[in-house]
């Protein structure tokens, strides 16, 4: 009885603090504990205050292309071809191999670009954004001078967009 009572209780007091208060209990700071920071848009705010889903059109991008001095290079996502140079499990040691693996790589070719992601339950780094099968193969033997069982992947890769 005492479980259903303080469940009750503890859902109308609940519900009774609107969102604000709530982020604000959230964000206040005591002793001895972390802090949280809540950050949201304005937009939402007011719709959740106020009731308001009639959210207004954001305001329209910048055209950074058009000011003098800054260059601006678009990249898309496309399926191709990267190296997979290692593949390890989750500790912070295969984590550690892998950056070292990307950064040997980018230190002996340069212009090339190094990819460390997890994805549970593995580390992997895989390199390069290359459009075609041929031109992951140029790379793969000098690769395989760092790692051994390095090989080609098809992944969705970044590429430079055309004007």
């Amino acid at each position: 009885m005492h479980k259903i009572l303080f469940t009750a209780l503890l859902f109308c007091s609940a519900t009774s603090m609107n969102a604000q208060q709530f982020i604000e209990q959230l964000e206040r700071d005591t002793d001895g504990q972390g802090t949280i920071t809540v950050t949201e848009d304005q937009r939402l705010t007011n719709m959740i205050n106020t009731g308001d889903v009639s959210l207004e059109k954001p305001a329209e991008p910048v055209d950074l292309s058009a000011t003098p001095g800054i260059h601006v290079i678009t990249r898309k996502k496309v399926r191709g071809y990267r190296i997979q140079m290692y593949w390890g499990n989750s500790s912070r040691s295969d984590q550690q191999k892998a950056l070292n693996i990307g950064n040997r790589v980018k230190a002996m070719i340069p212009g090339i670009e190094s990819y460390v992601t997890f994805e549970s339950p593995h580390w992997r780094c895989r390199v390069g954004d290359f459009l075609t099968r041929e031109e992951a193969a140029k790379y793969l033997t000098q690769l395989r001078r760092i790692a051994p069982g390095a090989m080609i992947v098809r992944s969705e890769i970044l590429t430079t967009a055309q004007p």
